[in-house]
Formats: structure tokens, sequence, C-alpha cells
């Protein structure tokens, strides 16, 4: 099979993989839609930790082609989405539950061969099987949306809050649309790129700012009447942490969504903090929410193909990476189908 393959010092090749064969545990996946997370670029640029070499991709979906014992489980065709982080069920905190910290924690496209390739190999335990007609190129967005239902989770949104979002990118958008599904009252999107203000208009928010607007933390004041429940930041900046700590009101929860790069630090005045009583939250990978997530797609509860602004074939993977990536796009996706492009 052709296979994508990230060898270190921001180098991926496209050329023939051979699979190992499959064990009792295990299905074959045809890959049919993987898509390009912010992951998988900090591996490619030495910021984030991988095997190397290794087959990046860990948003993907695809049908079963191969299994060694049918069962009543999984059958030939069946179509599946793919929840890549293997917790070992045995350390300490698989046993408390806490499996998103497990001590032998493996993740397929991180340490586990991924879906930036015609076929993958996954542990029948983390297929997810999706309706015979179910479009693959939505089942893919089945991982990050589970690992927003984690930070959802902390945010704790009761019927009539205020919540405000840093950041309109794929997460952003998804995350205003499980706000609105919380029942919040005021949902308010901060994004200085107008398209991705327009789309989270169309998908809740009442309200949307350009981050770099003159009097923000005035207007959002007013439209909220001084009160501020949750804010969620979605983008890892230093600086848009700092503005979700002065944003959320007294009382208030900021979930600090977004990934800072290793060496980025942030300083909180605790005497801010401290009059306000903050409750400041982060949010590490999907524990539990998968299947969640997957019901939320496939009941339409939360949309994502407007998210989808450009498809590729895996031969274009090595100049997508080596090239400059245009910031306008939210979310890319590998497509391994013969159908046309979005």
């Amino acid at each position: 099979m052709l296979a994508a393959i990230f060898r270190g010092n921001k180098k991926i090749e496209v050329s023939e993989y051979t699979l190992p064969k499959l064990s009792v545990n295990e299905l074959l996946i045809k890959v049919d839609c993987c898509g390009i997370c912010g992951t998988d670029k900090h591996i490619f640029s030495g910021s984030a930790p991988s095997s190397i070499p290794i087959i990046l991709g860990h948003e993907y979906s695809g049908s079963v082609v191969e299994l060694i014992n049918p069962s009543a489980k999984f059958k030939i065709g069946d179509k599946v989405a793919v929840d890549p982080n293997i917790h070992c069920g045995y350390c300490n905190y698989c046993r408390k539950g806490m499996i998103n910290f497990c001590e032998n924690l493996k993740a397929l496209g991180v340490t586990l061969n991924g879906g930036f390739a015609e076929y993958s190999i996954v542990p029948s335990s983390q297929a997810y099987i999706l309706p015979f007609d179910f479009d693959l190129s939505i089942a893919s967005f089945a991982e990050p949306l589970s690992c927003c239902l984690r930070g959802i989770e902390h945010a704790g949104i009761k019927p009539g809050n205020s919540v405000v979002i840093i950041g309109g990118g794929t997460i952003g958008l998804l995350m205003v649309q499980l706000v609105k599904n919380c029942g919040a009252s005021r949902i308010i999107l901060i994004e200085p790129d107008q398209s991705k203000q327009i789309l989270g208009l169309e998908f809740g928010a009442n309200f949307s700012f350009d981050s770099k607007e003159e009097k923000l933390f005035e207007n959002i004041h007013d439209l909220v009447n001084g009160h501020v429940d949750v804010v969620i930041e979605c983008v890892g900046d230093r600086s848009t942490i700092d503005d979700a700590i002065k944003i959320a009101g007294k009382g208030g929860k900021v979930v600090i969504f977004g990934l800072t790069p290793k060496d980025q630090s942030v300083t909180i005045n605790l005497q801010y903090l401290f009059h306000k009583e903050l409750k400041i939250f982060n949010s590490f990978l999907n524990p539990f929410t998968f299947q969640s997530a997957v019901n939320l797609l496939v009941t339409k509860k939360v949309e994502v193909l407007k998210l989808i602004t450009q498809q590729i074939h895996l031969k274009e993977i090595p100049d997508y990476f080596s090239n400059n990536i245009v910031s306008s796009n939210i979310k890319v996706q590998l497509i391994n189908n013969q159908k046309e492009k979005l």
C-alpha cells in the first residue's frame, strides 16, 4: 500500500509500505478520510514528540476490509470512525478511570501508524461503527469533537449561562455548537478572520468580535450585563489566555483548551485571580467521550461539512506540509477515494 511516512527532521515521503499480518483483535481499515490536525503539524515541525518513522494522522474513518474472527460486532464492509488513543486498562490511572493519563498510553498516528495511508491496522476496541450510508468525511471529525466534549465537561455550562469562545478554528467552531447545545443564552466568539466569524454566527454564536477590536472587553461586558460565566480558550497563546482570564466574570470558569508551544509560559496576577475566585481548567484527550461524539455527528446535532476548506490526496501530503500552510483554512482532509474533492 501507499503511505505518507514521517521520517523526522521535517521530512514526509509517500512510498510503498508493507503492513504486518493482522492479529485476532485487530481490523484492517481502508482509510477513506483523515483530517490533518495541529498536532500533525507540530510533530512535523519538531515541536511535538512522536515515534520515528511513523505514519501520522489520527482523525480518520474508513471501512473494514479484513478481520480474523468475524463477530456480531464487526463484519467486512462496516464503516467505522477510529479513536486513536489506546489505554492499557491496568495502570494506576486506568484503574481510577483516568484513562487519558494512562501510564502506557499509545496513539494511532503518534506512537503507532495512523491514517495518512491507504490502509490502517486498528485495534477493534478503537473502532466505532457508523450507519452504512454515513459520510466518512464527516465521521473523521469524531476525534476532535470527542476532545472538545472533554473540555465541555470541565466547562459545566448551565442553561442561561453567558459563554465566550476565543478562537474560531476547527475547535472553536465545534465548541460554539456544543455550547449552544448546552443551552447558553449568550455565546460570543472572538476571532480575527471574518469568514470564521460568519461561520460562528451560523453555528449558533450570538455575537462575534475581531480580537483586535479597540473596545473588545467593554463591548463584551455590555452584552452580558457585566458577567461572563465561562470562557473557552481555543488558540493556545499567551495573549489569548491572558484575555480569557480578564474576560471571565467573578466566580466564573476558564477552560484553557488551546495547546501552547512547550517553551511558552503564562504569568497570572494572583491578586487579580484571588479577587475573581476563578476556576481554571485544562483539557487532555478524550476519556469516554468518543461514542458521544459519533452520536452527535450521526444525529446532526453538530454540523461539520462547512468546516472542510480543503481536501487533498495522499501524494499531495509532502507538498502540503513543506509549503506554508494557509491560515484561513479551517479543516484540511486527506481523502483516499476517487470522489471529487469538496
